[in-house]
């Protein structure tokens, strides 16, 4: 009885568990910067939504971070993204924001 009661209880958190790395990564690849909005806190949402990816237990370099960040951006930010991606220096996210 106990033995069984465990197994359900496992079954269920591992699906609810499933489904919630499922929900981060959607949320992540459907994010989309728009000019309209300020990029900052654009880029602050995307870092949240990264930040819930780790705390999950997924894990994602932080190579591949700054350059989904990059491919993020707006429109309107095309040469800074062009800028970015011929970048030599390796970034990390926090240091992303003031690249010059």
């Amino acid at each position: 009885m106990a033995k069984e009661l465990w197994e359900s209880l496992d079954r269920k958190y591992k699906t609810e568990d499933a489904g919630a790395k499922k929900f981060l990564v959607g949320r992540f690849l459907d994010l989309k910067m728009l000019d309209s909005k300020p990029v900052i806190s654009q880029v602050q949402e995307l870092q949240l939504i990264l930040h819930d990816i780790h705390a999950e237990g997924m894990t994602l370099s932080e190579s591949f971070q700054v350059a989904a960040i990059i491919e993020k951006l707006p429109p309107a930010w095309k040469e800074f993204k062009n800028y970015l991606k011929h970048k030599r220096k390796e970034m990390n996210v926090e240091e992303l924001p003031t690249s010059n």
